[in-house]
């Protein structure tokens, strides 16, 4: 078994690093990972058979290069009229000054949040949005989960919503699984393909066909979604 880095030259002259991971497997498998190519090979294939593969996948592993590059709109400052990305639309932060204090509320694709009239308490303005942004998130990836749970008929023990760094969801072996709070930031089709992709690991804990065919019952356009979100892996 092996890992490491080197680059890697496409039939048309483009070159690009690569992660090229060596280890016992049947099958060749590619991935965008964090923004790197990551190239898993069988222990006996040769450099030849793999840039053959390699080289029918050049346009899918540069387009799905640059959709990594581009970046979610986060709230950073929590300035007013700063955008941000909510539920695969552009949302907008927007300061208001009421005689009473009002609990953050949207309207549209404006989130209003209260400040005084004195001026806005960036860490108040943080803790509000922050706090009406988790309970979205929150309800609407525990919607999905209850409404796939009910059509799939698959049920795990554990729900957990958390903020996850190099992944958008993970079955464990016990039969819990965990969602990426930044889902929040995607379409709630984004949403649903998570869910029941996490939810079908219940069933087969890898990538198998019997698995892929389980999740397109219930997500017929999952490819389209896995492209969305970099989440794809190609296997030859």
């Amino acid at each position: 078994m092996s890992r490491g880095k080197r680059v890697i030259r496409f039939e048309d002259g483009r070159e690009l690093e690569a992660i090229i991971d060596r280890a016992q497997r049947k099958n060749l498998y590619i991935q965008i990972k964090e923004g790197q190519l990551v190239i898993k090979i069988p222990p006996n294939m040769n450099d030849d058979e793999m840039m053959r593969f390699v080289n029918t996948r050049e346009e899918w592993i540069f387009r799905s290069l640059a959709e990594c590059a581009k970046e979610p709109q986060r709230l950073k400052d929590f300035a007013d009229g700063e955008q941000f990305d909510l539920l695969g639309r552009t949302a907008t932060l927007r300061y208001i000054t009421p005689e009473r204090y009002k609990e953050p509320y949207m309207e549209g694709d404006e989130l209003f949040v209260s400040v005084l009239k004195s001026g806005a308490d960036t860490d108040s303005v943080r803790r509000d949005a922050m706090r009406f942004i988790t309970d979205l998130a929150n309800k609407e990836l525990r919607e999905s989960c209850e409404r796939l749970i009910q059509r799939t008929r698959l049920c795990p023990k554990i729900i957990t919503i958390k903020p996850m760094k190099s992944c958008w969801g993970r079955c464990s072996s016990n039969g819990s699984i965990s969602l990426n709070f930044y889902l929040y930031e995607h379409p709630k089709e984004c949403m649903d393909y998570v869910v029941v992709h996490e939810l079908c690991h219940l069933v087969h804990m890898d990538h198998s066909k019997e698995f892929w065919a389980l999740v397109e019952k219930y997500i017929p356009d999952c490819k389209e979604i896995r492209r969305r979100l970099n989440f794809n892996e190609h296997e030859v």
